[in-house]
């Protein structure tokens, strides 16, 4: 079934082909209004990219980072171990601790603080535990 009429056969043939809805002509007539501009010597034709330095100070705030429960648990699990798998767990702890202050971008002065007071607490608690049997008196 054909919805074109008898006639109709003929004036599509002689009708003037487009391909498409047109889009084509219309990106054609785009493109040949848009001249890209020279570049100056000046510019330099590769993108330039420049990373700012950091401008803000993080601080820590004191015992909020490494708190009193988190050195409780440390411990707990160290005392899990023998001495040598416990300093080895000690230290690197320590050394993941540094290197997520590094990451955050704490000033190397403040990060090295912040490690020393976290292994204080971190020994200081140890041995109160060790001399007090449990540590609870």
């Amino acid at each position: 079934m054909s919805f074109v009429g008898a006639g109709g056969m003929a004036a599509m043939a002689a009708a003037p082909t487009r391909s498409g809805c047109g889009m084509r002509d219309r990106f054609a007539s785009i493109a040949a209004s848009h001249r890209p501009a020279a570049a100056s010597p000046a510019t330099s034709p590769r993108l330039h990219v420049e990373i700012a330095p950091r401008k803000a100070k993080i601080l820590l705030l004191p015992g909020l980072f490494r708190g009193v429960g988190h050195v409780r648990r440390h411990v707990d699990f160290v005392l899990t171990l023998d001495a040598e798998r416990g300093e080895q767990h000690v230290q690197r702890n320590l050394r993941a601790l540094r290197r997520t202050l590094d990451e955050l971008g704490v000033d190397p002065t403040t990060a090295e603080h912040e490690v020393r007071r976290f292994e204080g607490a971190v020994r200081a608690e140890l041995w109160r535990r060790v001399l007090l049997q449990g540590g609870d008196q």
